[in-house]
This record gives structure tokens, C-alpha cells and sequence, in this order.
């Protein structure tokens, strides 16, 4: 990405300009013109523009969405099952595996709220996974996380994430399915008391 400082520098000097000419025509020191090209001071946007202007340039911006996974696209990575809803695991794992090795993506990565899933465990295990991640990440919290509450405990057996006292988590479910569960679910250690999940 090129910086304040080379757009200054290029804009000036394609117009044949020196620090003193550009600083005059754009009514400004000519040592804020130096310190920016020496990189020494960041302008505002708007000072931006005026040097470039000056220099018979435009500033032109533009937004982008992040590159990376969202958790808001994890809201349909769930299937309805006889027993209850069943959250995709291997989607949930990919995303936090992918965020595990890029963590400067987590502020991007749980910004967006999830659309409604229809299922009341999976919009709270979305809820607690970007709690978590913020948490470990010393971010705050998503705001959308707060209007998410927490699954109804009648929709099956209790699932608890392992909580900050080190208690195991636990699921009713067969022995072996249980075990895998745990394995997948344990980047979500310490995930926010307030969420018992209910899965099957």
C-alpha cells in the first residue's frame, strides 16, 4: 500500500514541483510539506487532497470488506435434526482454524452480526464464539453478541463449554460422539458463562 508520504513526494515532483512551490500553491508551511514526505507525520485526509490538488491531482478512496472468513456467513452452518439442531462442525472448525493463523483478522472476522439462523443454539454458539475470540484477542466485544440470548434448555441435552474454573465440558450424548465433540469445541474454552448451549 502506498503511503501519505510517496503519493505527496510523486505528486509533487510529477508536477515539477519543489517542497516550496507545492507548499505555496496548496497555503501551507513548507515544513509540513517535508515532515510528510519524510514520512515524519501522517495528514489528515483532508490535507491529503489539498497537497495533491495543489499538485493538479485527485485523492481518491475507496472501501473494501477485509479479506478473511465472517462468522456472519457461519449462520446456515447448521442442520436440523431428529434429536435437535446440529451445528457444522467442520465449517465452525475451519473458521477458527483459519483465524488462528491470521489473528489480526479477528476484529473484521466478528464485526458483522450473523442473519438469523432459525436455530436458537447455533445464533448463541455464534454468539459465544465471537465473545471468545474478542476475549482472547483483548478486543471488546461485539455489540450484536449482547442481543443474542441464550439457547432455551429444552431443546435437548446440555452442552457447557469448559468454563474459566477448568471444569470439563460435558454432553449427554454417546461416549465417543461426546469425545469428538469436546475435541472440536475445545478453542472455545472459557466461552462467556452466560451461554449453555443445547445440542444433539
Amino acid at each position: 500500500m502506498r503511503t501519505a508520504a510517496t503519493l505527496v513526494s510523486e505528486a509533487r515532483t510529477g508536477a515539477s514541483l519543489t517542497m516550496r512551490g507545492l507548499a505555496a500553491r496548496a497555503d501551507v508551511a513548507t515544513s509540513t510539506v517535508a515532515r510528510i514526505e519524510a514520512g515524519r507525520v501522517d495528514p489528515t485526509v483532508s490535507m491529503l487532497a489539498r497537497l495533491l490538488s495543489a499538485a493538479g491531482c485527485e485523492l481518491e478512496l475507496s472501501v473494501k470488506r477485509a479479506p478473511g472468513p465472517e462468522i456472519a456467513d457461519l449462520a446456515d452452518a447448521w442442520s436440523p435434526g431428529s434429536r435437535g439442531d446440529r451445528p457444522d462442525w467442520t465449517r465452525l472448525r475451519a473458521f477458527l482454524d483459519t483465524l488462528a493463523l491470521h489473528p489480526e483478522r479477528t476484529g473484521s472476522a466478528t464485526l458483522r452480526k450473523p442473519d438469523p439462523s432459525g436455530s436458537a443454539v447455533q445464533d448463541t454458539l455464534l454468539a459465544g464464539i465471537a465473545e471468545k475470540l474478542c476475549d482472547d484477542a483483548g478486543l471488546p466485544r461485539p455489540a450484536w453478541t449482547r442481543r443474542i440470548p441464550a439457547a432455551p434448555r429444552t431443546l435437548g441435552h446440555t452442552w457447557h463449554t469448559r468454563d474459566a474454573g477448568g471444569d470439563s465440558s460435558r454432553n449427554s450424548a454417546p461416549a465417543g460422539r461426546a469425545r469428538a465433540e469436546r475435541r472440536r469445541t475445545q478453542p472455545l474454552a472459557g466461552t462467556v458463562s452466560r451461554r449453555c448451549l443445547t445440542l444433539r
